[in-house]
């Protein structure tokens, strides 16, 4: 998670690119995000992950799990 005074500065991308070079024993990277956050959804998206699952939590909260290989 970025603090919003630091979005939009390259600094997601700059750790998600830390956890696929560092963690590259693993097969696969698994996040979620609330489904109507739609700058997290498009940034994973963007960079590489597929939609796994969407689970309602609540009658107002649903996360959305994505999926990467690496």
């Amino acid at each position: 998670m970025v603090h919003p005074n630091y979005f939009r500065k390259g600094i997601a991308k700059r750790l998600l690119n830390f956890i696929e070079e560092e963690m590259n024993t693993f097969e696969a990277i698994e996040v979620s995000t609330g489904t109507k956050n739609v700058p997290a959804v498009n940034f994973y998206l963007k960079n590489g992950f597929l939609k796994a699952s969407e689970k309602k939590i609540t009658e107002f909260l649903s996360l959305t799990s994505f999926k990467k290989k690496i």
